[in-house]
């Protein structure tokens, strides 16, 4: 394989994001064995894609990025109502191109790089389904293009948009079988596509250093039961739902005298509760000293292709409390042999009360959880792994 391109929304230091962190961390574990280029966005906040990284080329961690601008903001009135129309009533072919345009980034010129370099480039790979870089990017190379589309069900992969994307595509790569099987059911591939490779997760340092702003925030928690969240306090995250069940645990129990963790950037009204800590940024040094001095670790998101925050608990030896109405969350619990899950209130509190009294069951949930990622989610081995089907698929183009 002479060259590969990885195509995504954002990319760099600064940008949080699940399929933007995946894709770095592959092509930093690929650029030392094979070309390998990103072409991405000057952006590094989706809320807004307002250029912030300079244009051009440069050098990160031993990968070429490619950056280029995008051509404007996002108009969140207009997507608003756009949004409402093709999600919600009858629309045409054009409602849905105009909204995925509003979504963005538009990037002129990284569609037409795309078009002008096609042949100089073996493989294109393109992180997620949902972006205009993936919808108007992907067709532009279409027979060189491979898709990780990190879908779930949720209501715009339902749009008629999207069959052009993943049936343009000429390979698949899937995080899990549950996605797997989804996307086969939605879009009604009559034989099984693509390839089962996963994803990877860091393993927190041994031994862990000591932080300041750790020891701030364990001075709040005291010496009480601590449960957290790691990743984007949103409402799409499950984290609404969330707060409203653990205040209703702590009026049931009382005794109990556990606090909420919520470790991550928030974007919704926090309530002011001495129960519930928010910090608004937080290392990974002290990501990890969180995560080694919780009982427990949440998982509240109904949608999800991968779930990296119930990885990162494992990962510390944890147990996993999972939002079980996510069919990725439950497939991950069963596998690991990690976690429990709950589909209501009644059984969030009947999981955390047992989870909360039996330090033998959480030690053993934490070692099988660590066990399964060990072996299956090392970011090496699945680098590895994504490495053989990019070198497959291009083999298959060259013949």
């Amino acid at each position: 394989m002479r060259r590969l391109a990885f195509v995504v929304q954002r990319y760099g230091e600064g940008v949080a994001g699940g399929s933007e962190m995946m894709c770095r961390s592959i092509a930093e574990r690929l650029a030392p064995h094979i070309a390998l280029d990103v072409l991405t966005t000057c952006a590094v906040d989706y809320t807004t894609w307002e250029n912030r990284f300079p244009a051009g080329e440069e050098m990160l961690n031993g990968v070429t990025v490619r950056r280029f601008p995008v051509a404007r903001l996002r108009e969140w009135e207009k997507l608003a109502s756009l949004s409402d129309r093709v999600l919600h009533q009858a629309h045409s072919e054009k409602d849905e191109t105009d909204w995925i345009r509003a979504q963005g980034p538009l990037v002129p010129g990284l569609f037409d790089y795309l078009a002008a370099h096609r042949e100089d480039y073996d493989l294109f790979v393109f992180f997620t389904y949902l972006y205009a870089t993936t919808c108007f990017g992907l067709p532009l190379v279409a027979g060189r293009a491979i898709l990780v589309p990190t879908a779930h069900d949720e209501l715009p992969i339902y749009l008629a948009a999207y069959d052009r994307v993943f049936r343009e595509a000429r390979d698949l790569i899937f995080l899990t079988p549950e996605e797997r099987h989804f996307v086969l059911r939605r879009f009604c591939f009559e034989r099984e596509v693509g390839h089962l490779v996963g994803g990877g997760v860091e393993f927190p340092p041994d031994p862990l250093p000591g932080d300041p702003d750790w020891d701030i925030l364990r001075a709040r928690t005291g010496d009480s039961p601590v449960i957290t969240y790691v990743g984007r306090v949103s409402e799409s995250k499950g984290c609404v739902q969330l707060i409203d069940y653990f205040l209703r645990y702590i009026e049931d129990r009382p005794e109990s005298n556990v606090k909420l963790l919520l470790a991550g950037k928030a974007t919704i009204d926090m309530p002011a509760h001495g129960s519930i800590l928010a910090p608004a940024f937080i290392s990974d040094a002290v990501k990890w000293l969180a995560l080694q001095a919780s009982d427990v670790v949440l998982a509240p998101s109904p949608y999800e292709s991968l779930c990296i925050a119930a990885l990162e608990g494992w990962a510390s030896s944890k147990p996993v409390l999972a939002n079980g109405r996510s069919d990725v969350l439950r497939g991950q619990c069963v596998r690991s042999q990690g976690g429990l899950w709950y589909r209501d209130y009644r059984e969030f509190r009947a999981c955390l009360d047992k989870l909360l009294s039996e330090q033998a069951l959480r030690a053993q949930l934490g070692r099988q959880g660590r066990g399964y990622v060990e072996k299956h989610h090392r970011w090496d081995d699945v680098a590895q792994r994504y490495l053989a089907v990019f070198e497959a698929t291009a083999a298959e183009i060259a013949g």
